[in-house]
């Protein structure tokens, strides 16, 4: 039997990404070859994001150019994703190249629509460098966040059982994955729908037993449910790196107010007050939003303020999306000109440039344990890998200089020479 030559294109965030892994892992081996060409691909599979407008417009590039294809044989665009849960009528109509647009709830049956069979137990193909893999520990989201359409995509808060991840976790650790990055819409909120009360450290204590993992990272905190007791608990933890995944969004009580996000400006300086308490060697990344309606001008220098205070190691920084279907969509106009949002923007990114280089600066001529991801683009013998400050993928790498073999997926003993082009570092193995 001719095995479906089948291309993946995986947008958005990492949760989707999991996603993506399962779905591949839907088909059977005996009937698929997963490819990356394109171009030579029987089936284009996109798994698209629909959060803001930037991801929007990249899903809608990559849909255009996989039915471009189309004209160099028969081949089947199928598109998923949140995307399409968002728009699936509009996208129908005005995009009619592409075969099949699939919702969330019928995207596992997605090889039957392209006329192979279904695993009756699908097993996750992980597309990440095979030492590292991301968990995801619960869908959707109970917050009403003024700017967000997740929760309209993605449903309300629900918690997987903890031995459901826990056997996931092991599955992973059994094809070799050390580092397991934990995500879901609101992490810190894990297992109040489904325990009635928080199960986080419950859970994270379980996947600390499972043999071969020795990273643990955490993704995508909610600061109104991070406590004194989340800075205790990383503390006595061996496997739990002392780096968190924090979004802010803004720090002016005024339009924290107005955005629903349950907390104000003093929650921010007493989460920072526990962290130094604590775990004063912890990594954190943050994310703002820059023109959302109400911003004024004094506001958003405040917040910059806050932010010079708070010296994030890693900061992402949005243009405000005014999206349907959202409170702040129904309440206010899309009143900051684009303009002004991308002069906010780069101010943002200017001063946090600065940040990122002294935080990296403290750390030359310290030694710390990296795990080898592979080797540079550039140059190809150059190994890099990442401390415990540095998530896949998103935050700076190391460069390591070594005079024997470094085997991507070892971890190894690095002491920083110096900071490369403000985010990147370069070391010598000890």
């Amino acid at each position: 039997m001719k095995k479906l030559k089948v291309s993946v294109i995986s947008l958005g965030c990492p949760k989707n990404l999991v996603d993506t892994e399962a779905l591949m892992g839907s088909f059977k081996v005996e009937e698929v070859e997963f490819i990356s060409d394109s171009e030579s691909a029987d089936v284009i599979l996109i798994n698209t994001c629909g959060f803001i407008d930037a991801a929007k417009e990249e899903s809608i590039n990559a849909i255009l150019g996989a039915c471009q294809y189309k004209r160099y044989g028969n081949k089947k665009v199928v598109v998923t994703g949140c995307l399409v849960e968002r728009y699936k009528q509009e996208l129908e109509k005005e995009i009619p190249e592409v075969d099949l647009f699939v919702d969330l709830k019928t995207q596992k049956d997605i090889p039957l629509k392209v006329g192979l069979s279904r695993k009756t137990k699908p097993e996750r193909i992980v597309s990440t460098p095979k030492h590292l893999a991301y968990l995801k520990i619960s869908e959707g989201c109970d917050h009403t966040c003024s700017f967000c359409a997740i929760p309209n995509i993605r449903g309300k808060h629900k918690s997987r059982p903890i031995e459901s991840i826990v056997e996931e976790a092991k599955m992973l650790a059994d094809i070799g994955v050390r580092e397991l990055n934990i995500v879901s819409q609101d992490t810190s909120y894990y297992g109040y729908d489904l325990y009635g009360k928080p199960m986080l450290f419950e859970l994270l204590k379980k996947i600390e037993e499972v043999d071969g993992i020795d990273w643990i990272r955490l993704y995508y905190l909610y600061p109104s449910t991070v406590d004194e007791d989340f800075f205790k608990f990383i503390s006595d933890s061996e496997k739990i790196l002392r780096y968190i995944e924090m979004p802010i969004q803004h720090s002016e009580d005024n339009l924290l107010r107005d955005m629903m996000r349950g907390y104000r400006k003093r929650k921010l300086y007493q989460i920072l007050d526990w962290k130094d308490k604590y775990t004063p060697d912890m990594a954190i990344r943050s994310s703002v939003i820059v023109g959302y309606p109400l911003e004024t001008e004094k506001e958003f220098y405040s917040m910059l303020k806050f932010l010079e205070e708070a010296k994030f190691d890693w900061l992402g920084v949005f243009t405000y999306s005014h999206e349907e279907g959202t409170p702040a969509y129904e309440r206010w106009e899309d009143r900051i000109s684009h303009q002004e949002k991308l002069e906010r923007f780069n101010q943002v990114l200017s001063i946090q440039e600065g940040i990122t280089e002294e935080k990296n600066r403290v750390t030359v001529g310290k030694v710390f344990d990296i795990l080898v991801d592979g080797f540079s683009e550039e140059w190809e013998t150059l190994p890099i890998g990442r401390s415990y400050r540095n998530a896949y993928d998103i935050d700076g790498i190391i460069y390591i200089e070594s005079t024997e073999p470094v085997k991507p997926g070892s971890i190894i003993r690095v002491k920083i020479g110096d900071v490369v082009d403000n985010y990147d570092l370069v070391g010598e193995v000890v």
